[in-house]
């Protein structure tokens, strides 16, 4: 029975990025046991996926409860370290953990990684993420095929869309990557207003059902939908009959609430993140809103996904329409 102890102490995204590899692994080696070191930023969510055996959540500051994590972790002897994320305080804490195969990724190999007891693979924007990750396994000598891509259609539903009154709907989830001055500085900046953003909705209800779901922070456009365009139902739910189709409106779903509405999705359209990711697993067509001058910083993440369309970031007025035509063909 292999013990493999896996670091990816990052985001969502990046977690479901990797699952369908961790998956392959787990396949790979009969009866292993998969231990996972998150952050708090994601060690919730990889509860809730029923994929690993044990899951540690690396303290962020506390040196104390860092050290009590390590010495956790020395009791055991791990066949393979695998640290995904490439972070240095992840490399840091894999020296003292018992194990003679560990294999890191790194966004440029250091003169000092010579020195350690593990294996580096570059990870820049010149590489697809998945061609690297296929480096690793041949490492490894596991000469299964990466698949699993589906991964997140096999879990457990919480049911969450059931509270909606549509099906099949076009899912725009509207989050604070809209707006450059909340995201990153240097991106186009969308920054739709109100009224122009209405108009795109009520465009699209023309011939489809619209959920607009929204992320953790509140923008004024977001303010504005929730207190005047649409009516409560309760603390999360909203609802618009002013159109020939329904126009929904989810305020702060879960990350498990948005996986139930996406599998009711025919279309989402976001910006590049953790959803765009989760609903290859559903089959969805999705528009994925990105910075064209970070077109190869993309492109290494995205290519395993199918029916998979990006947009380059503009301004809004100029946005909804190219939205809008691929929505509508």
């Amino acid at each position: 029975m292999s013990k493999i102890l896996i670091f990816r102490t990052d985001r969502i995204g990046d977690l479901i990025v990797t699952c369908s590899v961790i998956i392959t692994i787990k396949k790979y080696f009969e009866g292993s046991k998969i231990s996972l070191v998150t952050s708090h930023k994601n060690h919730n969510y990889a509860k809730s996926l029923n994929i690993f055996d044990h899951i540690y959540n690396l303290p962020k500051n506390n040196i104390v409860n860092k050290f009590n994590l390590i010495r956790k972790l020395q009791n055991t002897k791990f066949d393979y370290v695998f640290i995904f994320d490439g972070k240095d305080r992840s490399i840091i804490s894999s020296l003292f953990i018992n194990s003679k195969n560990k294999l890191a990724l790194s966004s440029k190999i250091k003169f000092y990684h010579k020195l350690l007891n593990i294996k580096f693979f570059e990870d820049n924007e010149e590489t697809h993420l998945y061609d690297i990750f296929r480096k690793i396994l041949d490492h490894c000598n596991i000469d299964t095929k990466i698949s699993n891509f589906d991964f997140l259609s096999y879990k457990t539903d919480n049911k969450f869309s059931e509270n909606l009154p549509i099906n099949d709907y076009v899912h725009i989830h509207l989050d604070e990557k809209w707006h450059s001055k909340l995201y990153i500085k240097s991106y186009t900046d969308i920054n739709p207003k109100y009224n122009d953003f209405i108009d795109f909705i009520n465009c699209l209800s023309l011939k489809k059902n619209v959920l607009i779901t929204t992320g953790l922070i509140d923008t004024d456009l977001i303010l504005a939908l929730k207190n005047y365009f649409f009516i409560k139902t309760d603390d999360k739910i909203f609802y618009n009959n002013r159109s020939k189709k329904n126009i929904c409106f989810v305020y702060k779903p879960t990350f498990d609430d948005i996986e139930s509405l996406l599998r009711k999705s025919k279309l989402l359209i976001t910006c590049h993140g953790a959803l765009t990711h989760a609903a290859n697993s559903f089959n969805i067509k999705k528009i994925d809103i990105i910075e064209k001058e970070r077109i190869k910083f993309y492109k290494r993440f995205t290519s395993y996904l199918t029916n998979y369309h990006p947009v380059y970031r503009s301004s809004f007025p100029l946005l909804k329409d190219n939205l809008i035509n691929i929505a509508t063909n």
